[in-house]
């Protein structure tokens, strides 16, 4: 059966046009590399050289399949090239899906980090809700999530942080100089809460429901940016997790704590259970973990 042996050997036959240098350049022995090239021709049923007493030239045959053979070691040291620097973190492509509310906040700090070590590590990030992370990862279209989530028998749910709701209003607002604003406070309040499917969203309609209040929501952006803008322009306060809040946030809004209750949730690293991160994912997954554990 021919394998690569046959086929740098016929490479090196076809290059020199000589048994004995050939050999040499393969590290054959000249009878070593008779016997391959032999193997060769007898399983493709045609002759690929013809042998003279001080020369060998290639047949028709052979000089057409010199360009194939060429090729397909090409390719298979293309290929284990590929595998061993795809080990060493050199090259390979990571696509992971992660809350709007983490894109502005946790995640840029530490892709700088890792894009500045593994520069060759192609990186596609998406910012979607929840369900379509869950979605994602559950299809198999991303290696890992980024989102609110817990464990069950499809996903391992590791928790990178918790996070609680906040209040976001201008700082001419009634409520700007609160210490912590509560719940019930928001009733007589125009409310801007991101849209329907976000996991922000589910959180603030099943709290006024427990809390048996109906809010007036005047706005349901897809964006927190959106979010920030129309609260620092007077239209309502704004509901949003503390994640999603910048440590430099503009001089005309306030963060205020929302209690009574506080809703609190965790922000999990999800993954297909049994199935191992590549070598670039663990990297990214322990520079999150590093993030996470050095802002407490």
């Amino acid at each position: 059966m021919v394998n690569i042996k046959h086929l740098k050997a016929f490479i090196a036959l076809a290059t020199e046009l000589h048994f004995t240098r050939a050999a040499e350049r393969v590290c054959l022995t000249q009878p070593a590399l008779s016997s391959l090239i032999q193997q060769l021709e007898q399983d493709f049923g045609i002759q690929l050289v013809r042998r003279h007493t001080r020369q060998v030239e290639l047949t028709p045959a052979g000089e057409e399949f010199r360009d194939t053979a060429e090729k397909l070691v090409a390719d298979f040291e293309q290929a284990i090239y590929d595998v061993k620097t795809y080990k060493s973190i050199k090259r390979g492509r990571l696509d992971i899906a992660v809350l709007p509310s983490v894109c502005s906040s946790l995640l840029p700090r530490v892709l700088k980090r890792f894009n500045s070590d593994y520069p060759d590590i192609r990186l596609n990030i998406q910012d979607c809700a929840g369900q379509e992370i869950i979605n994602a990862l559950n299809e198999k279209r991303i290696d890992f999530g980024i989102c609110y989530a817990q464990s069950d028998k499809e996903v391992e749910a590791l928790t990178l942080i918790k996070d609680a709701m906040v209040v976001v209003c201008s700082d001419t607002h009634t409520l700007a100089k609160e210490k912590s604003v509560k719940w019930a406070q928001l009733a007589n309040q125009p409310v801007i809460a991101m849209n329907k499917g976000t996991t922000i969203r589910t959180l603030i309609d099943s709290t006024a429901l427990a809390q048996d209040m109906k809010l007036d929501i005047i706005l349901e952006p897809m964006q927190m940016t959106s979010a920030f803008a129309y609260a620092e322009a007077g239209l309502g306060v704004a509901v949003l997790p503390s994640s999603g809040v910048p440590a430099r946030m503009s001089p005309g809004l306030r963060a205020i704590e929302l209690t009574h209750p506080v809703v609190e949730r965790n922000i999990s690293l999800l993954r297909r259970r049994g199935v191992a991160l590549s070598p670039a994912g663990n990297i990214l997954k322990q520079y999150l973990m590093e993030a996470v554990k050095g802002a407490e």
